[in-house]
């Protein structure tokens, strides 16, 4: 099964995701840095989180976005005690279905680890692979917004998928420094002559 881990374009042009929401208020808080900009993004949600923010993953949906899916649970067992993943797959596809009245097209294994049954589970389902190349491996630290944003800067390359974090599995998360960061980084793209998309 063929994993989508960058974009097929040779242009310039930048495809940013949010893991792990949605997570309030920095959901909301980097939809609206997306709005001011015009960007569209992907979010690939958490069902355990979407359930404590359902209006939230409406509110992503109505903004013209992506929603992937990103697991029910975000365990790091969870793949191994059932490596085809079918539970936690099947499960949050319903559970945004009836949410949004759409089913996601696009799946990203927590950690982007994936086993063969799982790959198996997500073709069944309809789903398509999205990876891709984390913004900055201490984000998810929540390390300062200069931090962040100046290693994304340094490693960007024309047709990158972007990963950042708007929660942190399926928990409440102070992700104030991954939006700060945003802030920094969405300009400095655009100065370079960087355009944003959406995987295909």
């Amino acid at each position: 099964m063929k994993v989508i881990s960058h974009l097929s374009a040779n242009e310039k042009v930048i495809a940013l995701t949010f893991d792990d929401g949605p997570n309030e208020p920095y959901t909301s808080q980097i939809l609206d840095i997306l709005k001011k900009f015009n960007i569209k993004a992907t979010f690939f949600p958490v069902g355990e989180n979407i359930i404590r923010n359902k209006n939230i993953l409406k509110k992503i949906f109505a903004n013209g976005h992506i929603i992937g899916n990103h697991s029910y649970s975000h365990s790091m067992l969870a793949p191994i005690l059932s490596p085809s993943y079918k539970n936690e797959i099947i499960k949050t596809q319903e559970l945004i279905f009836n949410i949004i009245g759409q089913k996601p097209i696009f799946f990203r294994p927590p950690w982007l680890f994936r086993t063969k049954a799982m790959l198996k589970t997500a073709e069944n389902n309809n789903l398509q692979i999205v990876t891709g190349t984390f913004g900055s491996y201490f984000e998810v630290l929540g390390t300062s917004p200069e931090k962040i944003a100046r290693n994304t800067l340094r490693k960007i390359k024309p047709s990158m998928i972007l990963i950042f974090h708007d929660g942190y599995n399926n928990k409440i998360a102070n992700r104030k420094n991954t939006v700060e960061a945003i802030k920094i980084i969405i300009p400095s793209l655009i100065e370079k002559g960087y355009k944003f998309t959406l995987p295909k």
